[in-house]
């Protein structure tokens, strides 16, 4: 037992050593109607390099036509709706935008963005809505705009539906405080409220 004790010991001490490396990440994402991407990974001092290619999205099959008087416009935005209704109870909550603002504000910081340009366009199809969406989005705007050596531009779009991205840059994080950061989050009592808001929205 002791040497099965010592064993897993030493494996999890190489394990938290591993993941206190620095993992640096070199990415370029476009989203306009086609997603496409490339992140480049190179961790353990450059010992291991790796690529991440993201493709193009599936052509959509054709479906059957939209009935007499009714626009695509209006198909889209009754695509977005269930979806949009559901963020939107999470938007109002003042303790949900609080935890989500401090675990962008701690990610921002412990990703080291240098060479950072994002360009994020954003619409729920209703002003209303969008406007709501907004007002979490745009603080968040704000702080990455405090980072150094970025440029970021978010936009709202209040009459159409849409979400296009064009970003570029580099990080330089700790896996090991990645994941513990993500796991607080994820973990919280402020999201696991608002995981099961959302799985009775699905219900």
């Amino acid at each position: 037992m002791a040497s099965i004790a010592l064993t897993l010991g030493l494996l999890l001490a190489l394990l938290v050593a591993l993941l206190a490396v620095p993992l640096t990440v070199v990415f370029s994402i476009r989203r306009i109607e086609e997603t496409r991407g490339l992140v480049r990974f190179r961790w353990l001092f450059g010992l291991v390099r790796f690529q991440l290619r993201i493709p193009q999205a599936a052509t959509a099959r054709p479906g059957p036509e939209p009935a007499p008087g009714k626009t695509a416009k209006s198909a889209r935005q009754r695509k977005h709706k269930g979806s949009a209704g559901r963020l939107l109870l999470l938007i109002k909550q003042p303790a949900f935008r609080r935890r989500v603002y401090r675990f962008i504000r701690d990610m921002l910081r412990a990703t080291h963005a240098r060479n950072l340009f994002l360009r994020l366009r954003i619409g729920l199809g209703d002003p209303a809505d969008t406007g709501r969406l907004w007002a979490i989005v745009g603080p968040i705007a704000g702080m990455a705009r405090n980072l150094r050596s970025a440029a970021v531009r978010i936009e709202p779009e209040f009459m159409d539906p849409v979400f296009e991205v064009e970003s570029h840059g580099q990080f330089r994080l700790l896996p090991i405080q990645f994941i513990a950061l993500t796991a607080a989050f994820m973990l919280s009592p402020t999201m696991l409220r608002a995981w099961r808001l959302l799985l009775r929205g699905n219900a």
